[in-house]
């Protein structure tokens, strides 16, 4: 019964390592670049004076701590993962709107994502 009780308690202590080597970090899911010949492109790099800009638009709805952004960056099947630095959480069509037109005027390169729910990576 201690030899039965010992060995579950080993699998289960494998089980979670294991577990929280898969949920930890995303450094080990491969860059999207990785996978598919991808360009950045010709586009701007955001700077402070647009997170100031976006942080009047959404008054605190956005994201801009590696690990708070890390879940947007990695698809739910853990096969590729993105290089954004700021997630913006709009509640509106007004606000979506105002920070498209910011994103073009600065020629800055949007990912739109929803639910996070589909398939991604071709």
């Amino acid at each position: 019964s201690f030899k039965m009780f010992t060995l579950c308690r080993s699998v289960v202590r494998r089980e979670i390592s294991s577990l929280l080597k898969y949920y930890s970090g995303s450094s080990s899911v491969p860059l999207t670049s990785e996978h598919y010949s991808v360009e950045r492109g010709e586009f701007a790099e955001v700077t402070q004076l647009d997170l100031e800009e976006f942080q009047s638009i959404l008054e605190g709805r956005l994201l801009t701590d590696t690990s708070e952004v890390e879940p947007y960056n990695v698809d739910w099947l853990r096969i590729v993962r993105g290089q954004s630095k700021v997630v913006l959480r709009p509640k509106s069509t007004e606000e979506v709107s105002r920070i498209l037109a910011h994103c073009n005027k600065r020629r800055l390169a949007v990912v739109p994502q929803g639910g996070n729910t589909g398939l991604v990576g071709g």
